[in-house]
């Protein structure tokens, strides 16, 4: 079997934020249990589950390093053992507000970034993914021809095929921006309109209440032999990723 993995950032489990978003999506991130997706008004839930296809696929999420296959010669273990070093020393970052916003024609949840306290937050967040592009860069193996393609780089920035070609990604450094992903590309307006109206009242405690990234997670996706080229909108959740191990941040011991 061919794996991928991912560094994220995924909500803890007994948060409110972790139980709607994973409800919104129909999956549950920290166990990849199928659950129930919210009723709103005016849009069928095969409407929703169809809106959260690739979505579910990935679970709730932040990205901090996108997937990547292991560079030959590079084993999990060693990816986890660097995964378990890379936390030390680094401090909780506390997001004391959180907004819905489309970004592109897809719906996510970002930090407010009104406040200097919510701007430090975001700075520290570009900070610590910033970290994790580079230093988990060495596991990573340089993507097929394919995987480029797949990221559609005619439709790109100059600069964001130049950060594709260094680092496999194309949204890294100052093209980053760190959201949680609540749906798939939308190309109904009057849908998009009327998920918007629902997702605003469901999360509005949510965005209240804010959210704290408190370490990271290696989350692994496994694929057949020989691997297929992962491709968005798949209905298959046999190869969603898989939360493979969480990790809090560490202060270092005197």
């Amino acid at each position: 079997m061919n794996a991928r993995y991912a560094i994220y950032y995924v909500p803890e489990p007994d948060t409110a934020l972790a139980a709607l978003g994973s409800a919104l999506l129909g999956r549950e991130s920290e166990t990849g249990k199928a659950i129930p997706q919210p009723d709103f008004p005016g849009l069928a839930k095969k409407n929703l589950h169809a809106m959260t296809v690739d979505a579910r696929r990935y679970g709730l999420h932040a990205t901090l390093k996108a997937p990547f296959f292991l560079k030959p010669g590079m084993t999990e273990r060693e990816l986890l053992r660097f995964a378990n070093e890379f936390v030390i020393s680094r401090q909780p970052i506390a997001l004391p507000k959180l907004i819905l916003k489309r970004i592109g024609s897809f719906f996510a949840l970002t930090p407010s970034g009104e406040t200097p306290e919510e701007q430090d937050a975001l700075q520290r967040l570009n900070a610590l993914a910033a970290d994790a592009v580079t230093l988990f860069d060495p596991f990573r193996a340089a993507p097929a021809a394919k995987e480029i393609a797949r990221r559609n780089p005619q439709e790109l920035t100059e600069r964001q095929r130049a950060l594709l070609a260094e680092w496999g990604y194309p949204y890294v450094h100052e093209e980053f921006r760190f959201h949680l992903t609540l749906t798939d590309q939308l190309r109904d307006a009057a849908t998009a309109r009327i998920l918007e109206e629902a997702l605003q009242a469901t999360l509005a405690n949510v965005c209240t209440e804010g959210a704290t990234v408190s370490g990271i997670c290696v989350c692994k996706q496994t694929l057949p032999d020989p691997a297929p080229e992962p491709t968005p909108h798949s209905s298959n959740h046999d190869d969603a990723f898989m939360l493979l191990q969480r990790i809090p941040f560490q202060i270092a011991p005197r």
